[in-house]
């Protein structure tokens, strides 16, 4: 339990890296939009709506990847969590051995319970924010439909 509960872990944690990655690259772009949305206000190019729709679109975005984050840091915290409990289990049954048994055996079964209630949360949590990837994506397909349809 603790391996495959590490190698969930390992999968959030790239989900997550690639979150913050992708936030971290739309506020660098809004940056660069709001310099040019600026410039063109000063030579009068007629880009405006394009930029402000942009701009607004990327907002829609960051909100969805910051909830999105939230969801799988909360995941993580409790993927983790599970990992302790299992290694608990394990130094409770190392302690079982050492000592009398039927005194270990309910934590043991506590620990462990814990530690799948905690893995089955986290996984309910990833999968959320599986769904709610597919639902960012369509968000953004249609405004670059959108997009290219106006230009």
């Amino acid at each position: 339990m603790i391996s495959s509960s590490a190698l969930i872990c390992l999968i959030i944690q790239n989900r997550y890296g690639r979150i913050v990655d992708r936030i971290r690259r739309l506020i660098f772009d809004q940056r660069q939009l709001r310099q040019i949305g600026h410039s063109n206000k000063l030579t009068q190019i007629p880009d405006e709506n394009l930029i402000l729709g942009r701009l607004q679109n990327m907002d829609v975005q960051i909100e969805l990847l910051l909830n999105r984050g939230l969801k799988l840091k909360r995941a993580l915290l409790l993927n983790f969590s599970a990992v302790f409990a299992f290694i608990f289990t394990s130094f409770l049954i190392l302690v079982g051995s050492i000592l009398t048994p039927t005194i270990i055996i309910p934590l043991v079964a506590i620990s462990f319970f814990c530690g799948m209630f905690l893995l089955l949360l986290g996984t309910i949590l990833t999968v959320n924010e599986i769904a709610n990837s597919y639902d960012a994506i369509s968000k953004e397909v249609k405004f670059a439909r959108f997009e290219s349809s106006n230009k």
